[in-house]
């Protein structure tokens, strides 16, 4: 471990400088005029993956945006670890917000920031400079590493699917490894080892033909598909925050005694998030805390709504058709394909009268789950732990990464999430950012836990539950 150190601390600058070389590259997958600098994200990553020493190194291109492949093959008789990310990034509005700009990346009290510095660019990277130290510090690595960072994850990792299908051969591995995930604290370690899925949908409601005067002969007489829309909303939640919809909390699974202790004992405060936030009361699932409402309770939120007039001033207007859009976090044992069935059948039942109803269903993604004492977690565990120097904490997250749930459907390999962001980093956000000890951490953190990998003589594959 002192070696490995050392090399981190003599070379940390020029790890940071190829981090913020990145970072600079605006790959913002969700935009259509961004399409040539995600591709040149792809060829840097391409190119810096050879100068450090893989090999096949690839762009496994699809109808969408490239995946980056390397690998290295050589530790004979050693497990294959599968390592995923991913180098797009979200927008950027509103840019008023940044208080440096987003693509030109500024180091201030000891934290980077940038768009990507955590997500998943500099989580990405800690992955690539653990291996990378790895390399120089003993002119191997102790495991056969595969490669895989795709350019679609902001956008729902549309292509996955067709990569999986087409190059399932070239991703076999006995595990994988992902850094897109967060930390309770700011700098205590921990593993997640649950994901929520993900359902979205948008509702279009259309009332008359055409805009109408809302006096005249219409006001009075005419259905407002606003009036409409926010009734239909207003069904699918009561006032506690109960979804109403029926058969929406079928197969969901309880917190297990053990679990319900183990988030009870993680430091949460209320009061600190209301601050944070600036509201007076948190809201949510009676009879949950908010850790198990955000990791183990499933949501029905509405995103936006849209319709009417929408410039200064007033315009008296029945509008002609109103949308709204709405995502649902899922968790395990719930199926997006039920949910659709029971949200369908509500809005036919409570569709008010005077206006058509169309449903366009958006993404999906299955919840993921991992047993918390699955040995390759607890090795992953105890190598965090060496080097941050504080018990990790074992969580699940409220968001969903939909390549989870995909490379595990694919290979039905354990996947083990440790992830290095944290509620101040700002992802998605204005002022992203990462701290540098943070990413030292996690780099020496990655180099302990693959070194332990190479040290089995075999692994196994554990029943994952889900």
């Amino acid at each position: 471990m002192k070696q490995l150190k050392t090399f981190i601390d003599k070379h940390k600058i020029q790890m940071v400088d190829d981090l913020i070389k990145c970072i600079q590259i605006p790959s913002i997958s969700t935009i259509d005029s961004y399409k040539e600098d995600v591709l040149y994200c792809a060829q840097h990553l391409s190119q810096l993956l050879f100068q450090i020493g893989f090999e096949n190194v690839q762009l496994l291109k699809c109808k969408g945006h490239p995946a980056v492949y390397a690998d290295w093959l050589h530790a004979k008789g050693k497990p294959t670890v599968l390592i995923y990310g991913h180098y797009d990034v979200q927008p950027v509005d509103p840019l008023e917000e940044w208080h440096s700009h987003p693509f030109q990346p500024e180091i201030r009290d000891d934290y980077l920031y940038g768009r990507g510095a955590t997500d998943n660019k500099g989580q990405l990277f800690m992955q690539i400079k653990a291996l990378e130290t790895l390399f120089h510090t003993n002119q191997t690595l102790p495991i056969n590493v595969k490669l895989l960072i795709e350019g679609e994850e902001e956008i729902g990792s549309s292509s996955m699917p067709e990569i999986l299908q087409d190059f399932s051969e070239l991703l076999i591995a006995d595990l994988i490894v992902i850094s897109d995930t967060a930390m309770l604290e700011e700098q205590v370690p921990a593993i997640c080892y649950g994901l929520r899925g993900l359902l979205g949908f948008e509702l279009c409601v259309q009332g008359p033909n055409r805009d109408l005067h809302s006096g005249s002969i219409y006001g009075g007489t005419v259905q407002n598909p606003i009036h409409a829309i926010a009734q239909l909303l207003s069904s699918m939640k009561d006032e506690t925050g109960f979804i109403t919809i029926e058969g929406f909390y079928d197969n969901v699974v309880e917190l297990s005694e053990e679990e319900r202790k183990n988030l009870y004992s993680l430091p949460f405060s209320s009061e600190k998030l209301k601050e944070d936030l600036n509201v007076s009361n948190l809201f949510g699932e009676e009879g949950f805390t908010p850790l198990e409402r955000v990791w183990a309770r499933p949501t029905l939120e509405v995103n936006r709504i849209s319709g009417g007039y929408q410039e200064e001033g007033i315009k008296t207007i029945i509008p002609a058709k109103v949308t709204a859009k709405i995502t649902c976090r899922i968790v395990p044992n719930q199926s997006p394909h039920d949910l659709k069935t029971y949200i369908q059948k509500h809005i036919e039942s409570n569709t008010p009268p005077g206006v058509n109803i169309e449903i366009c269903w958006d993404q999906h993604s299955n919840p993921y789950f991992i047993s918390p004492d699955h040995p390759l977690i607890l090795q992953a565990a105890q190598s965090l732990e060496c080097v941050f120097q504080k018990p990790v904490q074992f969580i699940r997250a409220g968001g969903s990464i939909p390549a989870v749930e995909m490379l595990h459907n694919q290979f039905q390999i354990p996947i083990i999430l440790i992830g290095f962001s944290h509620s101040s980093a700002n992802v998605h956000s204005a002022n992203e950012n990462l701290s540098l000890q943070k990413f030292e951490n996690g780099i020496l953190s990655l180099c302990h836990y693959y070194l332990q990998l190479g040290n089995e003589i075999n692994i196994t594959k554990h029943e994952i539950k889900m």
